[in-house]
């Protein structure tokens, strides 16, 4: 009886370090903090610590009319390519439901192309209303597993 009752007390250690670390490594992963970390809420409900400093640097600009440029922006954002990059963009702001979103309009204005865009520790209520031309500067971020966004600040949105 002695045998087995050592073989219970090594298997439930077993089970208990095993979770010990499983818990470690998933509570590792959800305290990254950065860019990546998102509660929902069009991704103002957990920041990550941006400040303007971050955004002082710009590595994309997108000039107000700039039709084609913006989509090529807006594929490479999409694609992943662009996460980490600061982008500044002047265009117009979309919410066709509940994404708020920076787009560009072509000449003729029969296509519109954009990107969701997010501003940290605001409420739904703070942000600019559709149709309002602005100029968002915000760092482009992996919001939920392959999907990309601009995240960005108040402050680092200028109504035109």
């Amino acid at each position: 009886m002695a045998k087995s009752k050592t073989g219970l007390y090594i298997g439930i250690v077993a089970v208990v370090v095993v979770i010990a670390v499983v818990a470690g490594v998933v509570i590792a992963n959800n305290n990254k903090g950065g860019d990546n970390s998102n509660g929902g809420d069009n991704g103002t409900s957990q920041t990550s610590g941006l400040t303007a400093a971050d955004l002082a640097k710009i590595d994309e600009e997108i000039k107000y009319g700039e039709f084609d440029e913006m989509q090529t922006l807006s594929k490479a954002i999409q694609n992943g390519e662009m996460v980490g990059k600061v982008v500044k963009i002047d265009g117009l702001v979309s919410r066709p439901g509940t994404i708020y979103s920076i787009v560009q309009e072509n000449e003729s204005g029969s296509q519109k192309i954009g990107t969701k865009f997010v501003i940290e520790d605001v409420s739904e209520e703070t942000y600019p209303k559709d149709g309002t031309r602005v100029v968002i500067t915000g760092k482009v971020v992996e919001e939920t597993p392959l999907v990309y966004v601009i995240k960005t600040i108040p402050g680092m949105i200028e109504e035109k």
